[in-house]
This record gives C-alpha cells, sequence and structure tokens, in this order.
C-alpha cells in the first residue's frame, strides 16, 4: 500500500468489496496489498463497521482504489423496505430508487450499515461480492444480490475459503450462474495462489474494458514483483546454505569433537536457520507472525521439530545411518584449504566426504597425518540437506499463505520432492570454498552454484532425483 497522494496517468478504478458479514472481505484486502495490518479480523459478525479505503500503485500511478465495507446483516428486511418504497415512488429506474434510499438514510437507522454499503457501491465502478463457500445456500444471499444489482454496476462474485470444499464451490458456481452471474473466480484469502490474484485483475479487465491498459500495466507489474519476492527468497536461502556448508572450525589434534565443541555447531547452525527464516518472513512481508523460529513446523501448525532433535531426518525423507549423533547430525570434516595434499591424500579425502560422517572416523588417522594434525569440525551432508529441505518448504508455504491467515505456518508432513540430482557434489564444492560463507564473489564457480540452487528452490518437481542425490 502507498500514501502518496500524487497519481500520475488514468484516474483508478474503484472497487467496493461487498458481502454478508464474516465471508473474508478484508482478508481479500489484506492479502492484496500484502498487508496483515489493514483492517481487522476476528472470527465474529460485523467486525467491519465502517468503510476502510486503500490502495494499490504501480510506480507513481495508482491504479486501483479499494473499499471494504460493512457486512450486509438484514438483506432480507432492506429488500422489502425498498421493495415498498419502490411501489410508492416514481423513480424511473432501480439506481434512482437506491440513490434516495440512501440520500434519505436518516429515515431509516436500523439499516445504518446497509446503507454505507449502498452508499460505496453507487459511488464505485465494480463490485467484488465475496462468498464463504462454507456457509449453506440460504435466500438472504439471493436477496443480497438483488439489492447490489440495482446500483447497475459489474459485480464479480468471489469464491473465498474454497481449499478442500470442492463440491460446496460447485454448488455456489451454480448458484451465482441461477443468478446471472457468470463472471465468478476463486480466491482463497487464507491458501493463496498468485494466479488467483492475476485472474481478479483480469476479470476486472473482461468487465472494464475502459480500464484495460491500467489494469494491465498492474497485473505485469504485479507479475513482476511476485518473480522477485520469490527469486529473494531463493537467494537467502542459497545464502544459509553457504554460511552452513561452509563453515568451519578447528578442534585441534584430537581424534574427536568434544561434546562442548559439537554443541558450540549446532548452535551456529540453528542461528543461521532461525535468521533466514525471519528473512523469508519480512521478504513476503509477514511481519507478525507468531512462531518460534527455532522449531520449525512439520504438521498440526506448530514448530515442533528442532533441526537436531530424533525423527528430524526421517520426517523429511533422509536416512539416519548408524553412525550418526543424535537426530541430525554434526559431522567431523577436515580442511580442505591446507596446501601440500598429495594424490593419494585428496583421493581418501574425497572418499571420506563422499560417505559421510562415519568414513571420516575411519580414516581419520590417515587424514590427520597428512595434514600435520589439523582437525576441523564442519556440518555434514544430512545436515546440510535437512536445511535445504526445510527451507524449500518454508518457501513453498510462504508463496500460498494469504495475509489474512490466523495460524501459524503449516508445512507439509511428508518430505515432498527429493533432493535435486547432483545435491551432494554441490554440498562438495560449497564445502570446499570455506571463503564464500562470509562474501558472495563475483567468480564464474560461485555465481554457477549460486544459479543452480536457486533454480532447484523454484523448480523442485523439474530436478527432483531419481536416484541418488
Amino acid at each position: 500500500m502507498k500514501t502518496a497522494s500524487t497519481n500520475c496517468g488514468t484516474t483508478p478504478t474503484t472497487v467496493a468489496v461487498v458481502g454478508h458479514t464474516n465471508t473474508g472481505k478484508t482478508s481479500l484486502i489484506r492479502t492484496l496489498l500484502r498487508d496483515e495490518r489493514f483492517g481487522e479480523i476476528r472470527d465474529a459478525a460485523g467486525t467491519t463497521r465502517h468503510v476502510e479505503k486503500s490502495a494499490i500503485w504501480v510506480g507513481e500511478e495508482q491504479i486501483l482504489t479499494i473499499f471494504d465495507t460493512p457486512g450486509f446483516e438484514d438483506s432480507s428486511a432492506l429488500l422489502q423496505v425498498l421493495d415498498t418504497v419502490a411501489a410508492a415512488s416514481q423513480h424511473a429506474s432501480s439506481t434512482e430508487l437506491l440513490r434516495d434510499f440512501v440520500e434519505r438514510s436518516s429515515d431509516y437507522p436500523e439499516f445504518e450499515q446497509e446503507i454505507k454499503v449502498l452508499r460505496q457501491t453507487l459511488g464505485s465502478d465494480i463490485l467484488l461480492y465475496i462468498i464463504d463457500v462454507r456457509e449453506p445456500i440460504l435466500g438472504k444471499y439471493q436477496d443480497e444480490v438483488e439489492i447490489l444489482s440495482k446500483a447497475g454496476k459489474p459485480i464479480i462474485p468471489v469464491f473465498n475459503f474454497t481449499a478442500d470444499n470442492g463440491d460446496a464451490l460447485a454448488r455456489w458456481r451454480q448458484q451465482m450462474a441461477e443468478f446471472n452471474l457468470h463472471a465468478a473466480l476463486e480466491f482463497d484469502t487464507v491458501a493463496f495462489e498468485f494466479e488467483a490474484e492475476k485472474r481478479l485483475y483480469q476479470k476486472l479487465q473482461s468487465l472494464l474494458e475502459h480500464r484495460y491498459e491500467p489494469l494491465q500495466r498492474l497485473i505485469d507489474a504485479r507479475q513482476e514483483v511476485w518473480r522477485s519476492l520469490q527469486l529473494a527468497a531463493a537467494q537467502r536461502i542459497f545464502k544459509l546454505l553457504t554460511e552452513v556448508a561452509c563453515y568451519r572450525t578447528e578442534v585441534g589434534g584430537s581424534a574427536k569433537a568434544s561434546e562442548s565443541d559439537m554443541a558450540a555447531l549446532q548452535d551456529y547452525v540453528r542461528r543461521s536457520e532461525r535468521r533466514a527464516v525471519q528473512d523469508l518472513l519480512a521478504i513476503f512481508s509477514f511481519r507478525n507472525l507468531d512462531a518460534d523460529f527455532q522449531l520449525l513446523a512439520v504438521h498440526d501448525g506448530r514448530w515442533e521439530l528442532d533441526l537436531f532433535a530424533p525423527g528430524t531426518l526421517k520426517a523429511f525423507g533422509l536416512n539416519a545411518s548408524a553412525s550418526a549423533l543424535k537426530g541430525a547430525a554434526a559431522g567431523a570434516g577436515i580442511d580442505l584449504m591446507v596446501g601440500g595434499l598429495t594424490l593419494g591424500a585428496a583421493t581418501m579425502l574425497g572418499a571420506a566426504l563422499g560417505a559421510g560422517f562415519s568414513a571420516a572416523r575411519r580414516y581419520g588417522q590417515e587424514l590427520k597425518a597428512a595434514w600435520q594434525g589439523n582437525q576441523w569440525l564442519c556440518v555434514d551432508d544430512n545436515t546440510i540437506s535437512l536445511i535445504y529441505l526445510r527451507q524449500r518448504d518454508v518457501l513453498h508455504t510462504l508463496t500460498r499463505r494469504g495475509h489474512a491467515s490466523q495460524r501459524k505456518l503449516e508445512l507439509s508432513e511428508g518430505p515432498g520432492d527429493p533432493l535435486p540430482t547432483g545435491w551432494l557434489r554441490t554440498v562438495r564444492t560449497l564445502r570446499q570454498n570455506p571463503p564464500w560463507q562470509l562474501s558472495a564473489p563475483e567468480e564464474p564457480e560461485y555465481q554457477q552454484v549460486k544459479s543452480q540452487v536457486v533454480d532447484w528452490l523454484l523448480n523442485p518437481a523439474t530436478h527432483a532425483s531419481s536416484g541418488k542425490p
């Protein structure tokens, strides 16, 4: 949302969001604005008591002015009064009747909320009639449509809360068709899909031909912004993976890291993931999400599985070998940047890293000798893989979360798409370049790895591995 008062180009299209109480009118506007602070949302009827105004801009051009209106509370009684007034009046049209009724609002204090809706309806270019498809189809909805139709404005029925309610949606579509309202669309304000928002603007185009070009500018701009948000999120996840995979700390010549060494490494990983999740929330403008970011949700809407908790690997489809530490292990590794490697030592190192933590322990003495006793601790393949899968799941969830959602993040219960083909080769490339942890170089290898991982994150199904990663 933008607050500047200057406006370039054409006059904004005015949109009134109307409907029965508690159907999701404010929720729709929050999602369009990407602003969870707009209006008030409560699970109670009549939450919105006044008309509230907001706007959608493209640069310095205001394209839409959106009005959130109170809900209809007694449409049947209102329609009866309008019919009575019409029978006794000489008005040539229903629109004139409605205008006269609004002008004489003081005569009808019992319809205070409905008159606010009608006044805004008459002053708008188009109406979005919000329907909660979970509700039974009652006569009051037909009365609402009949009242709104008297304003002579185009009406777009918008079906809300459609996720997992396919049968109810079909019944509502049929009902709207019987009301001769065929330009309907689905827009779930909780289970968000960007394509649904795009279709909404396209519906506006089809019913307001004279507004076609500015609305197209809006569609193009929103499409570009959405792509940029997803790209920024994927790049932030890659930054996290680089921070973790490239991290290493020297632990001396001991063949085994101490418990304090392991705890410190695990704490570093947890804090890195927490910062990344907070940044992802900010990228998608989720400012007030109530969640414990050190715990990541897997089901039931709770952030309940710690990165290093037992069973976390299995929950994301990763195999925890018998040699792994508790939960997702942080494994011992060797600094790859130490010079003077013989060909045999380098080959041994590749074999150790390729097989995981247990192999590093098995060849520990030989490797220590090759590197003159330098022992390093780094994050193992399983942990890095788990972070990738968790963050990919967070990204997927945030791109499908409406700004009206009142629930904590709910991530998938299963592993989803498997790790991409070539995943472990990429992890080893990251591990072999510790300086990448602190800076993003322009060198081709870094940019190539970054581009590859970002593509994996944005198109997981396309790059899913059919075998070993």
